[in-house]
């Protein structure tokens, strides 16, 4: 490999040469020279080029060769870290399949959903007008909780206060909201109650679409839909499970995969580059055999009707049925090993934990099990060893990380526009900034005020008069200064969606999904194959944490604080000029 340091010595380029490929990784280091007594500390930095791609470097050109380089890039297939992970730790990874390795078109694939459980209701007596009914899969987003007892879905910020609530597709007033969920004595809004349900993944986007229907309809029509709101919910449930469990859903999905599924050209190379790294790779899906080796083989790139088994080369474990997250918690469920060619079942083996024989001889592909038989034939030395991705926040996020101690990572297939979104309206986010510190001088300039009046300061009739006008025209501009502030945000967050606004803020708040992310997911990324784009030996690295404390300066009462000492201090200032024009006078 051909190499030229660079050597920034007092600022003089002692080496300048550079290949026709340049990748720079720049070292800082630093030396101390003694001059005297004194020794001092000279910082060098050293630029590295070589002309050799690393392996796991990304075809640019390829991947983003419709972006252009500017200020402002847009989301480049990051991996966000929160909690900071050495890849060299891991000695296994496992995949989720649905919505992680293999994503779905919500236009077509939530349909068949929508559609079936329509059917379904009809046949357990609900009105047959339900299935001229049409599915709009763009109304709600991941992240709502849906309160079954009272018919009402929920955006719910960090602190799990209710900021933003419809009935049905009715919004409900600030008042009515706090009304129901205002944390007091006896209205309690704990989502460990079954009353509180999560939307934690894309699969339950068609449940809340409908409800919220079936809410409107037996609110307007009663006649035609007589039933509590929580057992709407539950039939509604039952519905869709029964979809996707009779193959009403899969079998259509079997027949044409390019139609409901959306396919990723680097997926297997991802996996081809983790598995030359010596990682160990496992499936890990609730999906029985036949429609995964459907799915896996669209995925690999074989034509429709052509099933192989070339795909399992890139796995060591496949386990279908595993019916998360029973598999996470229960270790008595038993395990079936499934002949890929018939998909018959029989029984595994009793393991033997303390043997070292190889149970995989007969086979790697399982269904059903537990976590017990998993990290047995992976033969991990812990869960921290092993790092899952997955999509569905209960199942394959927190359940893996706080049960079996499994590193993970989430795909958030709905982050690309999020961020793209973010840099795109930058503009308008710098205008809500300077809105934000406008209003936080008003509060300054309020509290000054109110402050003299409170303490008694006033001296005389006029100072209180002047005080009043200024209060008068300090809330005044404090108000239109609010009202612009609420019409900026507005449009911004409207811009993400145009009634749940951003994924992962709720007002300026972090929303309830973006504190389970930053809580139990290691890493976030929109897919799987945004692995390739560093080295599977990389060190993620977690940014610092802020407390508010922590960004002193920004602080509005810091703000306010300083300006109030400006302002103290010019006082000071005029009554010393005043004090020395007297003496001047005197003389």
């Amino acid at each position: 490999m051909r190499m030229a340091w660079i050597l920034l010595l007092g600022g003089k380029c002692l080496v300048s040469k550079s290949p026709h490929y340049i990748t720079p990784i720049s070292k800082y280091f630093v030396s101390f020279n003694s001059i005297s007594a004194t020794r001092t500390c000279v910082l060098r930095k050293q630029v590295l080029y070589c002309n050799t791609r690393p392996p796991w470097t990304p075809n640019l050109q390829e991947d983003y060769s419709k972006r252009s380089l500017d200020d402002h890039l847009g989301y480049q297939g990051e991996i966000f870290c929160n909690r900071s992970l050495n890849m060299q730790s891991i000695e296994a990874i496992g995949f989720d399949m649905d919505y992680t390795l293999a994503q779905y078109t919500p236009e077509t694939f939530e349909v068949l959903a929508y559609e079936g459980a329509l059917k379904r209701l009809v046949s357990i007596g609900y009105p047959r007008q339900i299935l001229d009914w049409k599915y709009d899969p763009s109304y709600y987003l991941r992240g709502l909780i849906i309160d079954k007892s009272r018919g009402n879905i929920l955006k719910m910020d960090r602190h799990k206060y209710v900021k933003l609530a419809y009935h049905g597709f009715k919004p409900l007033t600030k008042s009515e909201r706090e009304k129901l969920y205002d944390q007091e004595p006896g209205t309690p809004t704990s989502l460990h109650d079954s009353n509180f349900v999560p939307l934690d993944t894309l699969f339950s986007l068609p449940d809340a679409y409908l409800f919220s229907q079936l809410i409107q309809l037996a609110d307007e029509h009663p006649q035609m839909l007589n039933r509590a709101y929580s057992c709407i919910f539950d039939d509604v449930r039952r519905a869709v499970d029964i979809c996707h469990r009779d193959g009403y859903i899969k079998d259509k999905v079997a027949n044409q995969p390019g139609y409901y599924v959306e396919k990723d050209p680097y997926l297997f190379d991802t996996l081809k580059l983790l598995k030359k790294s010596g990682r160990k790779l496992f499936l890990l899906t609730n999906s029985l055999w036949e429609y995964t080796n459907v799915l896996m083989n669209y995925l690999w790139g074989n034509p429709s009707s052509v099933y192989t088994l070339d795909w399992m080369d890139y796995f060591d474990i496949v386990v279908v049925g595993a019916a998360k997250p029973t598999f996470l918690v229960d270790q008595n469920l038993p395990l079936y090993r499934v002949d890929p060619h018939s998909g018959q079942l029989q029984n595994a083996e009793l393991f033997d934990f303390q043997s070292d024989y190889n149970h995989l001889v007969h086979g790697k592909l399982f269904q059903g099990g537990n976590w017990k038989y998993l990290h047995h034939l992976l033969k991990v030395s812990s869960g921290s060893s092993i790092l899952y991705v997955g999509d569905h926040m209960y199942s394959d996020i927190l359940r893996t990380k706080l049960q079996l101690g499994w590193r993970t990572m989430l795909v958030i297939p709905e982050l690309e526009r999020e961020v793209n979104m973010m840099q795109q309206e930058s503009a308008q986010r710098q205008h809500m900034d300077e809105l934000r510190r406008l209003r936080d001088d008003l509060d300054e300039w309020l509290d000054r005020l109110e402050s003299e009046v409170v303490h008694g300061e006033v001296d005389s009739q006029s100072r209180m008069e002047t005080i009043q006008a200024e209060l008068y025209q300090a809330r005044r501009e404090y108000k239109r200064t609010k009202e612009a502030l609420d019409v900026a945000f507005n449009t911004y967050d409207s811009k993400f969606h145009p009634i749940w606004g951003q994924l992962f803020k709720t007002g300026y708040q972090n929303s309830y999904f973006a504190h389970q992310v930053e809580t139990y997911a290691c890493l976030y990324t929109s897919r799987v194959s945004n692995i390739r784009l560093v080295s599977p030996e990389i060190h993620f690295r977690c940014m610092v944490d802020y407390m508010p404390h922590d960004r002193l300066e920004e602080a509005p009462f810091r703000r306010l604080m300083r300006r109030r000492l400006k302002l103290r201090r010019q006082m000071l200032e005029e009554k010393q000029s005043e004090g020395n024009n007297d003496s001047l006078k005197d003389n």
